[in-house]
């Protein structure tokens, strides 16, 4: 019987990362993934004469040639090449006025709005923007830029090993780390002194994370935004699939193995902890140590069962909230973008500027809110000539479909559709739907049925302030369920985001490296 070093469980960009890792250095490393492709929300679909992007709005951490960001120096570690594409702006925020609103303008595209932001890549060039849209934001915006500086690397610090060495290791670079962040991002905007205006502006990323700013953990919300505006964000020049192949070949090149139609269907236990897995309900396959990319909610109630499960880790996911789910239209249109009217990349459309207005929105569909990105603003030829490609996102919290029953569905996400579209013409002033080629809609069940996750959320759980990263990095090691199965992924400290699951499938890999190099391996 062939017993591996390490098996991974499902191919997502943390499992991916994690068996990337494991196989380089050398470990007996076995993937399992119960599609037929890798990637999990890395991946992409076809429709007609258009290739859509399930999840990817826009990558963090790419950074540029001369200045190499923390995502692309991973994929240069590993080995991965990636022809990335870099984004020379942030967002684009626009508010439509509501009646009687004193501070309401025209805007360019002829609609009267109360905020229309379009803010730029670099520190120094954002913060003066955000001062020319509300006067007195300059000094604030350009402190929270110095606090996120040292945080970014304060969060790498404290992020290092398994146990609380990366806490010593961050606070006598930021001594006041901890007090900091138990401060909110209202909070700590407020602190600085940042006019409630601008403060709307700059928490604009809020939905990437899906916590608002009365919730959202000041200094965590920091470091997102020096990631996004200190270089822009990036793209792969052929979409997520790249960087998923490029991973799966770093692996195979390294004498690792990748199953895929291999869904792990429950897992073997010995002596109280895991010994091995099951793969599709017959096959059994063994190894020393496990690291896991699916649902910790999943695993508990479908591979390893409530009665094997540790008493900690039932109270730690009951206590936790299911973070945002995703809802998106996915439109090919047989317009250019210049001759549909989109001058941005990415623009963030909502009734109230303020985030906690958003989220309260956010609560069921109600045209609150939604995003609208524009693909060949980055990559010009991702359509065919003549085309172009748009999605539009919302996100929405628990089961915001409960009342929906099955023969309504098909007409509710027309609805939900319909709404977002007629969103995005009124904010914009622009035609879409005469327009569509191509239209796909990916409502919540859509999402589960794929990333196999409640409520199809990809984002694991809701980052709280009693949630937020920097307790979940200090209780890493407490919170992995035995000392040879470690979760990655969404669900883990970080959270959602293509970054933070590259970031957690490494740190999985490197503690399952240490831990078997101390056996002797």
């Amino acid at each position: 019987m062939k017993q591996y070093d390490v098996i991974v469980i499902g191919a997502g960009n943390g499992g991916l990362t994690a068996a990337a890792n494991c196989a380089k250095a050398g470990l007996s490393t076995l993937l399992l993934e119960r599609h037929n492709i890798p990637g999990g929300s890395a991946s992409s679909f076809v429709r007609g004469r258009f290739e859509f992007e399930p999840s990817l709005h826009e990558l963090s951490g790419v950074g540029k040639e001369d200045e190499v960001g923390s995502v692309s120096n991973m994929f240069h570690k590993l080995g991965a090449k990636i022809n990335w594409i870099t984004e020379n702006s942030t967002f684009r925020l626009v508010v439509p006025a509501k009646d009687g609103d004193k501070d309401a303008f025209i805007n360019d595209d002829g609609v009267l709005v109360s905020v229309d932001a379009r803010m730029p890549v670099g520190f120094e060039n954002f913060a003066k923007k955000l001062d020319e849209i509300v006067p007195g934001s300059y000094e604030p915006a350009m402190k929270a830029f110095g606090l996120s500086t040292r945080m970014y690397e304060a969060f790498d610090a404290l992020g290092e090993g398994d146990d609380f060495s990366g806490i010593f290791k961050a606070l006598p670079y930021f001594p006041d780390l901890m007090r900091m962040t138990t401060h909110t991002l209202n909070e700590g905007l407020d602190a600085l002194g940042m006019p409630k205006k601008a403060q709307d502006i700059f928490s604009t990323y809020w939905s990437y994370m899906g916590v608002p700013g009365a919730q959202f953990d000041f200094l965590y919300y920091l470091t997102v935004m020096h990631s996004y505006v200190m270089n822009g964000a990036g793209m792969p020049k052929y979409r997520s699939h790249e960087l998923s192949l490029s991973i799966d070949k770093v692996i195979r090149d390294n004498g690792g193995e990748i199953w895929y139609n291999s869904e792990v269907t429950s897992v073997i236990m010995k002596d109280g902890k895991p010994a091995g897995v099951v793969v599709n309900g017959d096959k059994e396959i063994y190894a020393k140590q496990f690291i896991c990319n699916a649902s910790p909610d999943f695993v508990w109630s479908d591979l390893i069962g409530k009665k094997d499960a540790p008493e900690k880790q039932l109270r730690m996911s009951n206590a936790r909230k299911t973070a945002a789910s995703l809802t998106t239209v996915y439109l090919g249109m047989n317009k250019t973008k210049e001759e549909l009217g989109i001058k941005d990349y990415s623009v963030f459309i909502a009734n109230s500027a303020n985030s906690d207005e958003q989220f309260a929105g956010s609560q069921n569909y109600d045209g609150n809110y939604c995003i609208i990105n524009c693909l060949n603003h980055v990559i010009p030829d991702c359509t065919p000539p003549g085309t172009s490609m748009l999605f539009l996102t919302t996100i929405t919290f628990d089961d915001v479909m409960k009342d929906v029953r099955p023969q309504d569905y098909k007409k509710y996400k027309n609805k939900v559709a319909k709404l977002m579209i007629e969103q995005c013409e009124k904010a914009l002033n622009i035609k879409i739907q005469p327009y569509i080629e191509e239209i796909e809609i990916a409502l919540p069940p859509t999402f589960s049925r794929y990333l196999n996750t409640p409520y199809g959320t990809p984002y694991g759980y809701r980052l709280e302030m009693w949630d937020s990263m920097i307790p979940r990095t200090i209780q890493f090691a407490q919170d992995q369920p035995y000392d040879n199965f470690i979760f990655c992924g969404a669900s883990q400290e970080r959270g959602d985001g293509y970054g933070c699951a590259y970031h957690s499938g490494e740190k999985a890999a490197n503690i399952v490296i240490k831990s078997l190099s101390k056996e002797g391996k």
